[in-house]
């Protein structure tokens, strides 16, 4: 079921790429072509050079946010790679992104990790990278890896904890108006793992998370 939710996630992607990103592109070249038959008439004026211009940054700065969104979720090689260098990957992009310091502190030997694990795992870390960032303001995030046995299996736990400026957490899971919190907690209940939040106002945030791995998948 999440790989298909994946798989659902890149379709939309590709539509967004072929058709909205594309749409923009030829706008800004008729908004050039526009300009340049402009001035070549002398017509230009300088109010209608100023709209031209404030037209053309609406669109550069919207294209590039969609740009930067379907980077952002481009899935990496999830059955080649192991886990550790994927999410050592998204951890420098979103450094480079914001400037945000990011620390990954992995302790002991991991289990191996099946597919869909593994992209549950990314997206809620990328999802917590950002609230970290947009919401929290934060500019320092470690995210640890921990291997546990629990009932004589196998499991992965894993936190992410910022320095930004937290929130009150009782109950927010349950507001209707926190989708992106409820959301890493069902992809998390979605591999069958348990999903944990700790704030308060001024002491950051962390999240902690436990999931079962079963062996076939390279970690």
């Amino acid at each position: 079921m999440m790989q298909v939710t994946e798989w659902e996630l890149q379709r939309i992607l590709l539509d967004i790429h072929d058709g909205p990103v594309q749409h923009m592109f030829a706008a800004l070249s008729q908004l050039d072509l526009l300009r340049r038959a402009l001035e070549a008439d002398r017509c230009m004026s300088p109010a209608a050079e100023d709209r031209i211009g404030r037209i053309r940054q609406l669109l550069e700065g919207g294209l590039n946010e969609v740009r930067s969104f379907i980077g952002a979720f481009r899935p990496p090689e999830w059955e080649a790679r192991g886990f550790v260098p994927i999410l050592e990957g998204l951890l420098l992009q979103h450094e480079a992104m914001t400037d945000t310091q990011v620390s990954l502190d992995v302790r002991g030997a991991l289990p191996d990790i099946p597919v869909p694990v593994k992209i549950g795992l990314y997206r809620v870390l990328q999802e917590a990278l950002s609230n970290a960032y947009r919401h929290g303001g934060a500019n320092r995030v470690v995210v640890r890896l921990r291997p546990v046995i629990r009932g004589g299996e196998p499991r992965l736990r894993m936190s992410v904890s910022d320095n930004g400026n937290g929130f009150r957490a009782e109950g927010m899971l349950d507001e209707g108006k926190h989708f992106g919190l409820r959301g890493m907690r069902d992809r998390v209940e979605m591999i069958g793992g348990r999903f944990r939040l700790r704030s308060a106002p001024g002491a950051g945030a962390t999240i902690g998370i436990e999931v079962p791995v079963t062996a076939g998948e390279g970690a």
